[in-house]
């Protein structure tokens, strides 16, 4: 079998200093060599179609009644807590619904201070997030101790 183009093949970029080749084409970075070629994917839309399928979704789980009203009770508790100026810690599995897929998304845990509770609204604050009731798997008390890495 005869390798055509062998001796090129581990060879390194031509190197132009100070010429006029050097002057009316500069060094390029890999990415801006990229967006020269972007145009000509050959799957437009394919990255994207990729992306949204290695995302790792769940489908929301109905709580029984049971369940609910237990996670009422801490709410509750909490916001009893909060009422007399305690400071309230907890941790928290919550549904985060996914923006392109209907009915999924994914749980995650929220640990630390709770700042409000609104029974009205039926939200949590805390920190940063905002918890929707209906999207509390579990909640339970914590101390701030458990909480610390």
């Amino acid at each position: 079998m005869e390798y055509r183009f062998y001796d090129i093949l581990n060879k390194q970029r031509p190197e132009h200093k100070d010429d006029s080749f050097a002057a009316r084409h500069p060094k390029m970075r890999r990415r801006d060599r990229a967006k020269i070629f972007a145009p000509f994917a050959a799957l437009s839309g394919h990255a994207e179609q990729t992306h949204s399928a290695r995302r790792i979704t769940a489908e929301k789980i109905e709580l029984s009644q049971d369940d609910i009203d237990k996670i009422n009770i801490i709410l509750q508790d909490m916001e009893e807590k909060l009422d007399t100026k305690q400071p309230v810690y907890a941790e928290i599995m919550h549904f985060v619904p996914d923006p392109e897929r209907e009915n999924e998304g994914q749980y995650r845990l929220y640990k630390g201070l709770v700042q409000k509770i609104d029974a009205t609204f039926g939200k949590i604050f805390a920190d940063d997030i905002v918890i929707d009731f209906g999207d509390i798997y579990s909640v339970t008390h914590a101390r701030k101790q458990s909480l610390d890495p």
